[in-house]
């Protein structure tokens, strides 16, 4: 969806600049801006929260759908290293988690990939179907 509507702002641009309506681009770009600031302080502020609920423990299960419910809603992580830090901070929470399963801190991982951010590191260990397997291939 969030590329959908970004391609189509493009092409909306561009269409205008090449026909003769082209004093729409500038309230155009002004629409833009006044919807993606607001969007980008919710984002920054939903990230905080987060940061500042897990920054002395893990993720506990009965809060992780509420996590990635909120990251998925997330559209982009703003070019900021101290964004990048608090998405870091939330992650790696998830990451140390005893009571969090693998799939579910490869799907946070999946989540913060599709943000871009980058420094996060693969989560180590296996689903619990390769485990059983493992387990009986000792007999």
């Amino acid at each position: 969806m969030r590329h959908l509507i970004k391609y189509g702002v493009i092409a909306l641009i561009i269409g205008l600049f090449f026909s003769s309506e082209r004093m729409l681009i500038i309230p155009l770009i002004f629409l833009i801006l006044a919807v993606s600031i607001p969007l980008q302080i919710f984002y920054a502020l939903k990230i905080k929260k987060w940061e500042n609920e897990l920054k002395r423990r893990d993720v506990r299960q009965i809060e992780f759908h509420d996590l990635l419910e909120d990251m998925k809603a997330i559209w982009w992580v703003s070019n900021h290293p101290t964004y990048w830090g608090r998405c870091k901070t939330i992650y790696f929470a998830a990451l140390h988690s005893r009571v969090l399963s693998f799939e579910q801190k490869r799907e946070l991982f999946d989540v913060f990939d599709h943000l871009k951010v980058k420094g996060i590191p693969y989560p180590k260990g296996q689903s619990n179907a390769s485990k059983e397997i493992k387990a009986h291939d000792h007999f």
